[in-house]
């Protein structure tokens, strides 16, 4: 034992007693360890709660581990590529070709009814293709005319807030409205970083653990939401549906193509009250026409059809045909009569987009990983709960094999990875080449601090365990880290239910900045006292 963890062991008890001296060198590193942790426990109880029983800090299991059904709002186009950003480096779609935008479009505008096939993503690109308007194929009508005989609707301009709905699960896709998506000039290119800027425009946008089950447009002038208008296909079958002229969507992305078809007012929402006939109960139309189309085929009572016009309210007999005919009166003169009819007409070209699964840009499998956040048991002294004081990721390779991707080192202390006794693994500030005292990826020169921001990831090798999905977070959390503190090497542990030294989440949630509270940026002691299941944002964030 060095001379310095002596005298923190002293330090450590009331006073330096005979038994002291009759304990091991490695039974005295315990104590000592022992006494670092309580004092690290004490502080960190003080902060945010006594632990619930059952947190396992995120290495649980992987459905445990996995986030609640709620999108962390990630427009950041910018960082999306980038790989030392939160979102672990995205590999993002480039956009679309105006080749390959016109065979969309004549698929869409030429095959009615299309079916969806739900490609079951939760990460995924949402791209906007093609906004309807007059210019269409030779069989989708993309403009309509009103029940008022006058006002042009073209549907696209009324499909708004594009949202992905599984059950009562619904998530806004911001950006995309009036059929089409506002333009993001600086989408960061693959390849580059925010340091080494090349961008690109695209109307775009990333979905993180949302859904795919099912979509739908919110009619803005019918105040309804429209979920059973929508078709999805895969490049695949647009292929095998157009041939070669389609070859243009076998780019290598994996394309999906989501149509939707404008539908009107056509159901209860457009009915204002009821009326006695003939002994039977009809209802009235509310009498803002334009509120809803009407059937164009019908061309008894109007050159223009689905309108009947009258200058004083019709007579029974005229009465009893409008009626049987489906038409219903907009008003209690009983003046003008409709032919309620839909704009829907199973071609799903009003509005067309493009999904493209999430990948990383990172060369080796994401499955399975996991971020591991840590504090070296400093913060025991000054309150200094940043967990930024090594920041690393775990991806599994295979069932056997792990790489370890080092990301932040904003510890002063010497810190080692999978070491074993000293044996083997990696010791951080070694790893980025710089000195113990130099803070790594945390912003600390923002603060004054002696630190290095911009070194990027740093993958330090790869660990074996037994990194099955069954096994994978558990093995994770035994991924050995230790902090040398007053010369004793001391693990940083995540025990169940205690206080810890560690914790693990999705490599979506981003480290905090240096002598940042965790508090600030994340629901840290909600999750830690159990009132929320996952590390959630910070409510100001």
């Amino acid at each position: 034992m060095t001379g310095i963890a002596a005298v923190a062991m002293c330090a450590a008890f009331t006073s330096c007693s005979k038994e002291l001296s009759s304990l091991s060198p490695e039974e005295q590193e315990n104590l000592v360890a022992q006494q670092m942790f309580s004092k690290y426990e004490n502080a960190f109880i003080a902060v945010f709660g006594q632990p619930a029983p059952d947190q396992e800090w995120g290495f649980g299991t992987l459905n445990s581990n996995a986030r609640a059904m709620t999108r962390v709002e990630n427009a950041n186009a910018n960082e999306w590529a980038d790989p030392s950003k939160a979102y672990g480096g995205l590999l993002v779609p480039p956009p679309l070709t105006d080749e390959q935008i016109a065979v969309v479009k004549k698929y869409f505008q030429t095959v009615p009814n299309i079916k969806y096939e739900d490609p079951h993503w939760t990460n995924y690109f949402i791209q906007q293709v093609y906004k309807g308007g007059d210019d269409v194929g030779p069989y989708s009508p993309e403009e309509y005319l009103a029940a008022n005989n006058s006002t042009r609707i073209v549907g696209s301009n009324n499909m708004d807030h594009l949202a992905a709905i599984n059950g009562d699960f619904v998530d806004h896709i911001n950006n995309f409205n009036h059929g089409d998506c506002s333009k993001n000039h600086d989408v960061l290119d693959n390849g580059y970083t925010v340091n080494n800027p090349k961008s690109h425009k695209d109307k775009i946008m990333y979905m993180k653990e949302s859904t795919t089950a099912s979509f739908g447009y919110y009619n803005s002038n019918g105040s309804v939401r429209r979920t059973e208008y929508t078709g999805l296909v895969s490049f695949q079958t647009i292929i095998d549906k157009l041939g070669p002229e389609a070859y243009c969507l076998d780019d290598g992305w994996n394309r999906s193509f989501m149509g939707f078809d404008f539908e009107q007012m056509i159901g209860p929402e457009i009915i204002e009250g009821t009326f006695e006939f003939e002994g039977k109960t009809y209802n009235r139309l509310k009498a803002n026409t334009n509120m809803y189309c009407c059937d164009r085929s019908e061309k008894t009572y109007s050159t223009i059809g689905g309108v009947a016009n009258f200058g004083d309210e019709p007579d029974a007999a005229t009465k009893r045909q409008l009626l049987a005919k489906g038409y219903l009166p907009t008003s209690t003169t009983f003046k003008d009569w409709v032919k309620v009819g839909g704009c829907a007409d199973g071609y799903y070209s009003d509005w067309i987009v493009t999904l493209t699964e999430a990948k990383t840009n990172i060369p080796y499998p994401e499955a399975t990983s996991l971020r591991v956040m840590a504090e070296d048991l400093s913060a025991s002294e000054r309150s200094d709960f940043d967990f930024n004081d090594v920041v690393f990721d775990v991806v599994r390779v295979d069932d056997g094999h792990a790489k370890i991707i080092l990301q932040a080192a904003g510890g002063t202390l010497p810190l080692r990875i999978n070491s074993n006794n000293g044996v083997g693994g990696w010791e951080v500030h070694k790893a980025y080449n710089v000195a113990v005292n130099v803070m790594v990826n945390t912003n600390a020169r923002a603060k004054g601090l002696t630190g290095e921001d911009n070194l990027g990831y740093k993958e330090l090798g790869t660990v074996e365990g037994d990194f099955s999905v069954a096994k994978f977070c558990e093995t994770v959390r035994n991924i050995r880290v230790e902090v040398n503190k007053s010369g004793v090497w001391m693990e940083l542990q995540a025990k169940t239910g205690k206080a810890c030294c560690k914790f693990a989440c999705d490599r979506s949630k981003n480290w905090v900045n240096e002598r940042q509270p965790i508090e600030e940026v994340y629901q840290f002691s909600a999750w830690v006292q159990g009132f929320t299941t996952t590390l959630l944002p910070a409510n100001n964030n």
